[in-house]
């Protein structure tokens, strides 16, 4: 009896495995033969990857299909999205960012101002945008993506005297509101994000801001961003 448990143990673990492995494409049989138009999710089993995705013929068909990595093979998956794209994988394109470092190019009689520390962390709307997941055989993944966006924070500024052309009084200091707004050019590894910003201004919400002279003019700058999980559900 127990002879015969053992054979079928055997017979059963031999029929799964061969199973799995006819199942699975190898990465260059997928590539040129089965792969899909668009990939919505990649679920990972150590060398073994499970796509999940539709193909242009037939878009309301889900398909699954599993792609089997050998040691130095790499899959990378490429898609360019944008918030006019229809689909069916839609993630909220949102990052929170923070742009702690801004030049103010010269005033007048003011020279370029740069200054720098976290006062303003607000949402990054991106755009447009290419994206590239690479999946590893050992079953790490990274992921790249470059995109233009939209920035919009409220920001806090420190007002004087000299600042607001005598608006205040010799001595005082003010700290006021603003609407912080920008085009954003950003690179993003896995969910850390460094922005550029080309062009940006800040809007004044009270009277006193609006005296301040770089009230409504351009500034440019450097940004870092993350991308939470929680604005990543389909």
């Amino acid at each position: 009896m127990k002879k015969q448990l053992t054979l079928l143990t055997i017979l059963f673990s031999s029929f799964t495995c061969f199973s799995q492995t006819k199942d699975a494409y190898m990465l260059s049989d997928y590539s040129k033969n089965h792969q899909l138009d668009h990939v919505i999710e990649v679920e990972s089993n150590k060398d073994t990857l499970t796509l999940s995705g539709y193909n242009k013929s037939n878009d309301s068909l889900l398909l699954r299909i599993k792609v089997k990595l050998k040691r130095y093979d790499v899959l990378a998956i490429n898609e360019w999205h944008s918030i006019f794209n229809k689909g069916h994988f839609k993630p909220l394109p949102i990052s929170i960012t923070t742009v702690p470092f801004k030049v103010r190019p010269e005033l007048d009689e003011f020279r370029t101002n740069a200054t720098s520390g976290i006062t303003n962390v607000g949402l990054n709307l991106d755009l447009g945008r290419w994206k590239t997941e690479r999946y590893f055989a050992s079953g790490k993944k990274s992921t790249h993506k470059f995109y233009g966006g939209i920035w919009l924070a409220p920001s806090v500024e420190e007002l004087d005297s000299l600042q607001t052309r005598g608006f205040l009084a010799k001595g005082t200091a003010s700290k006021q509101l603003f609407i912080s707004t920008a085009l954003t050019l950003n690179y993003t590894y896995n969910n850390f994000t460094f922005t550029f910003v080309p062009v940006g201004f800040d809007i004044a919400t009270s009277s006193v801001g609006k005296e301040w002279i770089y009230n409504r003019e351009r500034w440019w700058g450097f940004g870092i961003g993350l991308e939470p999980k929680f604005f990543k559900s389909n």
